[in-house]
């Protein structure tokens, strides 16, 4: 009996899809012949160590497919070419779909140094710039979201348009992000909004004196924070702050609940982005529990 391989080896590259990729072999009774033996190579270029091109090195003809890191999306061709704009290891997987069924192979790809010029073009570019970016909240209706219906939807509360004539002191809040060095820093211009959570009811901008003791972290400080490319849960990046006391928007929102003393870390899901000449507009959500989120939109300047 005699097989088209093309669509049993397609077939087959269907099925690893679901399955993981796990090894594909001829089918009982078929004479698909060898199973190709996955290879690449990976080159960087000369002008620019960043820009790395994948190159299929296998044993015999094969249409390679190729996943970067954990993407779901699949590069296909005998070359590819990636940048990897933050430094760090990335997992290179080539798939071998060959006359004999599919054969895999992944290696690490270790990139030395951030790209200069990716700060253009991705994730934690729109965050920090090409340097350093600053954020305040976005003095508009919405600037505050909380509810249960999923990020970014304010089905048990949303901001009024009349909150930052009376929060002053949490809209005056600056947030700036550090490409290069990770730092970020907090701002609150010496003063904070008393609120129920607080055990500080009256409703009105205070001084950060009066923070209690444990409370006092929650003050202007200079902390750190780490970017993930691709993550969150919209795929738009995902990025911690850490230090006691970091934070962004409301001091209470924390991942997983809402606490009265500041947290270690807390990390944030970028929601949507949207690049403009007066300023960008970015929310970030904090999933606090189940279907429940917290979200900010911030405005930088």
């Amino acid at each position: 009996m005699k097989y088209n391989f093309r669509t049993i080896a397609s077939s087959c590259f269907a099925v690893l899809l679901l399955a993981g990729f796990a090894s594909c072999k001829k089918t009982e009774g078929g004479e698909l012949g060898a199973l190709p033996k996955a290879d690449f190579v990976a080159i960087p270029s000369a002008t620019n160590p960043n820009d790395i091109t994948l190159v299929n090195k296998s044993n015999s003809a094969t249409i390679p497919y190729w996943r970067i890191g954990n993407s779901s999306t699949l590069k296909i061709g005998d070359s590819a070419k990636v940048n990897f704009g933050v430094k760090g290891t990335y997992n290179v997987t080539l798939f071998a779909d060959g006359q004999g069924g599919i054969d895999s192979v992944t290696k690490a790809i270790v990139i030395a140094q951030d790209d200069p010029t990716a700060c253009l073009t991705n994730q934690k570019g729109h965050l920090a710039g090409c340097s350093s970016k600053k954020w305040k909240l976005n003095p508009v209706a919405g600037a505050y979201k909380v509810g249960d219906g999923g990020p970014d939807v304010g089905n048990w509360w949303t901001s009024p348009a009349g909150e930052p004539a009376a929060r002053p002191c949490e809209f005056n809040d600056e947030y700036t992000f550090n490409y290069t060095t990770g730092a970020f820093i907090y701002d609150n211009k010496g003063d904070f909004y008393g609120d129920g959570y607080l055990g500080n009811n009256t409703g009105t901008c205070q001084p950060t004196s009066n923070y209690t003791p444990a409370q006092a972290p929650w003050g202007s400080g200079t902390f750190t924070f780490e970017f993930t490319e691709g993550a969150g849960v919209r795929g738009l990046g995902q990025f911690k702050v850490i230090g006691l006391g970091a934070h962004i928007g409301l001091q209470k929102v924390r991942n997983g609940g809402e606490v009265q003393t500041p947290a270690t870390s807390i990390t944030y899901d970028i929601l949507s982005y949207t690049a403009a000449p007066g300023g960008d507009i970015m929310t970030v959500g904090v999933n606090i529990g189940g279907n429940g989120w917290w979200a900010f939109q911030l405005k930088s300047f």
